[in-house]
């Protein structure tokens, strides 16, 4: 029986102003069958600092604030 524990962002969105919401699913898996999901969400206003964010992420961030 071997666990393992999967991050992945899963939904990236812009909504009507500009902020870009951002969900992340923690998947545990159970011989390669995941047995469990999790969610941590973000939400990023035009002008953040979205650094530390995996670079799809910034490269939507950037096309929807872009002027």
């Amino acid at each position: 029986m071997a666990l393992e524990e999967v991050k992945v962002i899963d939904k990236i969105e812009v909504v009507e102003n500009g902020t870009v919401h951002v969900r992340e699913a923690t998947r545990i898996l159970k011989d390669g069958e995941q047995i469990a999901q999790t969610y941590h969400r973000w939400s990023f206003e035009k002008g953040a600092d979205i650094s530390s964010m995996p670079e799809k992420v910034q490269a939507i961030a950037a096309a929807a604030w872009a002027d």
